[in-house]
């Protein structure tokens, strides 16, 4: 039977979150699985923004609602984030500079990876969702292969500098080039220390999570992310040079 692929995109979360689906004559549940994913991702935006007044990470920055009362989603986050913090040892930061709570650094991450379970529960196993260039992808695509993922230059986001093959893993990178300084350490000072950071494994809220810390640690996060079981990094360092483990196909 012939498998096509169906792909969807929508703006959410401060970016554009695609969806690629393998399937042979199931548009319409296509159609719905992929409603859902979008319609998970907003609400779970409208929870989290820090652009949003009536957001709850908004109501506890200004005093509105307090923490413990938050919902179980939300005291899920920042437990893992004070987890984060703590293993990454300050490298991995979920408050502003201002004191104010901002777990985006996990939230995109954890959100896409929450919402891409609509994909697998109406049994599409063989898609991939996109949020902002961070990847959780499924089974094969359309011509049986694993998914091709690749990592651009910072400084040229057209060029491609290596590409991943990936089945049932994740994807995140980070950096400073592409939107500007906006990751910063635990002394509230912005920080560029690589050109970035990509990480490669299972689950995309800790690759998400994992690639902020290891960027902010620099050429040290690389082998920082070893420590985690399936997880491996991937660095481009601010002179364009590739820190990449074998398994890494470099684009030619």
């Amino acid at each position: 039977m012939t498998k096509s692929i169906l792909k969807f995109a929508e703006p959410v979360m401060g970016t554009v979150a695609s969806v690629h689906v393998v399937t042979d004559n199931k548009h319409s549940q296509v159609v719905a699985s992929v409603g859902r994913v979008f319609g998970e991702l907003h609400r779970l935006e409208r929870t989290f923004s820090t652009f949003l007044a009536h957001s709850e990470i908004s109501r506890i920055n200004s005093g509105a609602l307090n923490l413990l009362d938050a919902s179980e989603e939300v005291i899920e986050v920042m437990d893992a984030c004070t987890w984060l913090e703590h293993v990454s040892e300050g490298a991995f930061v979920a408050r502003r500079p201002n004191g104010g709570l901002d777990p985006a650094g996990f939230v995109k991450g954890w959100a896409g990876q929450r919402a891409s379970k609509y994909l697998s529960e109406f049994g599409f196993n063989n898609w991939l969702l996109n949020i902002g260039g961070d990847i959780q992808a499924s089974g094969l695509n359309a011509d049986n292969k694993p998914w091709s993922v690749g990592i651009s230059n910072p400084d040229k986001s057209d060029e491609l500098r290596f590409s991943l093959d990936i089945s049932g893993q994740a994807v995140a990178t980070s950096g400073a080039r592409a939107r500007g300084l906006h990751i910063w350490d635990a002394k509230g000072a912005p920080v560029e220390p690589l050109g970035s950071m990509t990480v490669v494994g299972p689950e995309l809220r800790w690759a998400d999570a994992f690639a902020t810390a290891a960027y902010v640690k620099g050429l040290d996060g690389v082998a920082w992310v070893e420590q985690f079981p399936e997880y491996h990094a991937l660095a481009i360092t601010l002179n364009g040079d590739l820190v990449a483990p074998a398994w890494a196909a470099p684009s030619t």
